[in-house]
């Protein structure tokens, strides 16, 4: 069946640590829509964050930002939104206060945090959005935002984080894994397989004729949902696993690899 959706996600699937596409993945991606393929992005970026982006790729489709958690139009208008609890909030809040982790909250497009742990550059460079350092977070955000990023200095403390917040969550909301770094949480209904679903079906594309391409455990949901499910080969073994194809690495150029074998040349 041919493939007529591809939605990748962005950091470690189509660029690096240096936020830089390939001259192959931006060849590879050109190709696939002159074709006719519907190419988008599914990524934790906020809209703002992720226009760069597709500005170079030349993407004018509806976007999956937020993990899934918004879907706006190439303009910024929001098809789609599912918000973060702010009962919740007070609970996840409390905790990292506790615990001494950082914690950054996505309202209205803009971060929130009461502690700061980073130079600026950590946030533009990361997130790609505006920062306030406030006082108090649920005085500041009178209304629920999007979802939150907890913070660890290192991937083994990660680790650690990911196992607390999710003894934290109860099963109340989900807590995934974006970065070695970062620490998702979301509301439950929230994932990027969700939100591709959507899209297709407003596309009218069935799942077996879409492609999905990421490598860290917010893929998984497109990549289990998605025909063909492409992860990178320097994607941890749980993100392989959930795939049906892995590629090489993103500093191999894997997407490119896969949209020139399993899309182009079907």
């Amino acid at each position: 069946m041919p493939i007529k959706l591809i939605a990748c996600d962005i950091d470690g699937t189509l660029v690096g640590h240096d936020l830089e596409f390939s001259a192959r993945v931006l060849d590879a991606i050109r190709c696939a829509q002159e074709s006719g393929i519907i190419v988008t992005i599914a990524t934790g970026r906020g809209f703002p964050a992720t226009r760069p982006f597709t500005d170079q790729l030349g993407i004018h489709v509806p976007l999956i930002c937020y993990q899934g958690a918004q879907i706006k139009t190439p303009l910024g208008e929001t098809i789609a939104e599912t918000a973060f609890p702010l009962e919740h909030l007070a609970r996840v809040d409390q905790f990292c206060r506790e615990e001494g982790w950082e914690l950054t909250v996505y309202y209205q497009d803009e971060i929130y945090h009461t502690i700061r742990q980073h130079e600026q550059d950590y946030y533009d460079r990361w997130f790609g959005l505006p920062v306030h350092l406030v006082r108090d977070l649920l005085a500041e955000i009178p209304e629920e935002p999007v979802k939150f990023i907890a913070l660890a200095p290192s991937e083994e403390q990660g680790d650690h984080l990911e196992k607390q917040l999710r003894r934290c969550a109860a099963g109340q909301f989900q807590v995934l894994r974006s970065h070695p770094w970062f620490v998702e949480g979301l509301a439950l209904e929230v994932s990027k397989g969700n939100s591709l679903a959507c899209l297709a079906q407003m596309w009218g594309v069935s799942r077996g004729e879409t492609m999905a391409i990421g490598d860290s455990g917010n893929d998984i949901s497109m990549l289990e949902w998605a025909g063909v499910g492409v992860a990178m080969g320097n994607a941890p073994p749980s993100v392989r696993k959930s795939a049906t194809i892995v590629a090489p690495t993103q500093s191999d150029d894997g997407a490119a690899w896969a949209i020139e074998k399993y899309a182009l040349q079907s």
